[in-house]
């Protein structure tokens, strides 16, 4: 499972995690990356994270209970 958190003062809404995860991300209406969920097992997380430009989305892998 990993926890999805968005700096959004880092965000340029530059929309690379959309591409790349849309069903985990989307650009509120000031243009800025939100997330759909808190939380997720989807592995492109990883990618959209690691594609964002701004550094601005960090994941947090937590272990099962």
């Amino acid at each position: 499972m990993y926890k999805i958190v968005i700096d959004r003062s880092l965000c340029s809404g530059y929309g690379s995690c959309i591409d790349l995860a849309p069903g985990l991300f989307e650009l509120d209406d000031t243009g800025t990356a939100t997330v759909r969920v808190g939380e997720s097992t989807d592995p492109a997380v990883i990618d959209a994270a690691s594609a964002c430009p701004m550094a601005a989305i960090s994941i947090i892998e937590q272990k099962a209970a």
